[in-house]
């Protein structure tokens, strides 16, 4: 039979070597982290209590950190607010000056471009206003833009009453919509001939310069155009399909020149258009010297075209054709503006932002809402305002207490619950 032999004693010293060792180790790791629970088996309650500790302690100082955040996002808003808020008065100044009947056409106009000027820097100061990636002051949602006639865009997005730098060619400016009514249209050639081209959308060439002809204008013969159909009136210009070039209609006022008196009136389809013509088609006695000046594409003056509208009945193609860049402006009365659904574009919109107060371990998470405050001319209904002529001074004051109405409300609104 075989028979195992037992050390109890040895066995019982082992155990408490073992039990001595594993005491050494929990105090060595005491002493080493500072902590009397370093581990669910030193305190598996106390282990629990501590990590709820150290989770609201963490917790706490991300909060401070996202508070901290939030009250920099509103100070940041609330300089450019202020600074809006005090462009606000200075419009509705002007607003009441312009208003003033004793003011002369010439003041009105000045009036009104120091109006221009301030409406564009609120929309500066509204698209610009950013930190941590939001934009409180821009508007609440994307603007739809006006529809396009091929890639001629609406005259609105492009020109406004002051002047604005373009590059001339054979591509479209823009088109004047079916419904316009009191437009005047006016470019400067910056000393380099520039011309402007109105075209109907089934190729009526009404005001502008020749393409071909006897003395074809120096603008077209630099442009080297040797199919008028397939090169000017195509669809990405704005032209109807199967679009033919006529100029039967071409009003040119060769060898005249006036902007105040136009020496052009044309009536064609219910409308009434003038032109001053073209400040370097004006010496046409001369045109068979050797030295003229006509058509030479020079203007050491009379650089400045202009065209009016009384009321378009259908839609017109505006190009301006060159070689340089020129500037360009233009006032209405009315404007119709038939719009495409927003696309994602790059221009920044504002949302409410949530900033979390409260997230203890077992509690529900409280959060506070930093409210948009949209303060372009858009948002606060002050887009194409104007303060001339008087008329649209009186409209003004109108729009602007409005405007500062909903402005004084956005501070009482910034914070609100989720």
């Amino acid at each position: 039979m075989a028979v195992i032999n037992k050390n109890l004693l040895s066995l019982n010293g082992q155990n408490q070597l073992k039990r001595s060792h594993s005491a050494m180790e929990a105090a060595i790791e005491r002493l080493s982290s500072g902590l009397r629970i370093n581990g669910a088996k030193d305190d598996a309650a106390g282990q629990a209590i501590a990590n709820r500790l150290e989770s609201s302690l963490q917790a706490g100082k991300t909060l401070t950190q996202g508070i901290n955040n939030g009250i920099s996002l509103m100070q940041t808003a609330e300089g450019s607010l202020d600074s809006i808020n005090d462009i606000l008065q200075r419009a509705r100044e002007l607003a009441i000056h312009a208003a003033n009947g004793t003011l002369s056409d010439a003041d009105r106009f000045s009036v009104n471009a120091e109006y221009q000027q301030l409406a564009e820097e609120v929309d500066r100061l509204a698209f610009s206003n950013e930190a941590f990636g939001k934009t409180p002051l821009a508007p609440a949602e994307l603007r739809p833009l006006p529809v396009k006639l091929g890639d001629a865009a609406h005259i609105t997005e492009l020109l406004e009453l002051g002047f604005e730098s373009f590059t001339s060619g054979t591509v479209s400016l823009a088109h004047v919509p079916s419904g316009a009514t009191n437009v005047t249209l006016e470019i400067n050639s910056l000393g380099l001939d520039d011309d402007v081209q109105i075209i109907t959308q089934d190729g009526k060439h009404l005001i502008g310069t020749p393409i071909d002809g006897v003395h074809t204008d120096h603008v077209w013969q630099s442009q080297d155009i040797t199919n008028i159909n397939t090169s000017l009136l195509t669809s990405e210009n704005g032209f109807e399909p199967g679009a033919s070039y006529d100029a039967n209609l071409l009003q040119d006022a060769a060898g005249s020149y006036d902007l105040s008196s136009p020496p052009v009136e044309l009536d064609y389809n219910d409308m009434k258009i003038t032109y001053s013509g073209d400040g370097d088609r004006l010496v046409l006695a001369s045109v068979d010297d050797a030295n003229t000046e006509f058509n030479d594409g020079r203007l050491p003056e009379n650089m400045l075209e202009r065209v009016t509208f009384e009321k378009v009945t259908e839609n017109l193609i505006v190009f301006v054709v060159g070689q340089g860049s020129f500037n360009a402006r233009a006032t209405w009365d009315d404007m119709p503006i038939e719009y495409d659904d927003p696309e994602p574009v790059s221009t920044p919109v504002s949302t409410p932002t949530n900033i979390v107060v409260s997230a203890g371990v077992g509690q529900e998470m409280d959060s506070i809402t930093i409210a948009p405050t949209p303060s372009n001319t858009q948002s606060l209904g002050l887009e194409g305002v104007a303060l001339d002529p008087i008329e649209k001074a009186l409209e003004a004051m109108q729009k602007l207490e409005q405007a500062m109405g909903q402005f004084d409300g956005y501070p009482k609104s910034v914070w609100s619950a989720p």
